[in-house]
């Protein structure tokens, strides 16, 4: 898998991993949340929503759940 880029549009799971200097893959086997799962996410055809899988991500990851979620654009930007 290569390794992740700085991109203007990235989710913070993203910005987290290259602060920490792991990809996707090794965030996927540290968390136990499926590779998949993280690649939905960051491509956003996934919305996070098991706050469980959010939990793993977070504690590999040193950091709040808050800290992970986006927040919902508002419907008067669109």
């Amino acid at each position: 898998m290569p390794k992740l880029t700085e991109r203007a549009n990235m989710i913070p799971i993203d910005r987290r991993c290259m602060e920490k200097g792991i990809s996707r893959r090794e965030l996927a086997r540290r968390s136990g949340v499926p590779t998949g799962t993280l690649e939905a996410w960051g491509n956003r055809t996934r919305v996070p929503r098991d706050v469980y899988q959010l939990l793993k991500v977070a504690q590999v990851l040193e950091c709040h759940i808050e800290d992970l979620i986006e927040p919902e654009a508002d419907p008067a930007e669109k």
